[in-house]
């Protein structure tokens, strides 16, 4: 059986913002796989993904937003001691890897998932991660 996946901020903001009827195609059709799949989300992605959303389109659209994703089939996963001291570890050894960037990336290898849903280039650098897109 293949590793759950990890699911990175940027698929989400594709998945709702997308700006092509391709792109939101693509995203629909990502989704339903990663929700079968009871995909990982890091307690950061929804930080990050509740943060832009406020931002650019509004609190109520972010609340919808996040609320779809905590009702879903996603599994969300806290941010733990393991999980903390693996990112501190992967940004004292990759300079500019940003923090959100290397919970996530933990938060994958802790869970033995080894792939990142993202078209972040950060990830693509880091031991043991696989990217995936739409």
């Amino acid at each position: 059986m293949n590793p759950v996946p990890t699911v990175d901020t940027r698929f989400f903001l594709t998945h709702f913002l997308g700006e092509t009827e391709t792109t939101r195609e693509k995203t629909r059709h990502k989704i339903t796989e990663l929700q079968r799949q009871n995909a990982i989300v890091p307690t950061i992605v929804i930080h990050e993904v509740y943060k832009f959303e406020c931002e650019n389109v509004g609190a109520d659209a972010a609340d919808l937003r996040i609320d779809s994703i905590l009702k879903s089939t996603f599994r969300v996963v806290d941010l733990t001691v393991p999980i903390a001291i693996t990112a501190a570890r992967l940004r004292t050894r990759q300079r500019g890897l940003p923090t959100a960037d290397s919970i996530i990336a933990a938060t994958a290898l802790e869970l033995k998932s080894k792939q990142v849903i993202s078209d972040d280039p950060h990830f693509s650098k880091i031991e043991g991660i696989r990217i995936d897109w739409i």
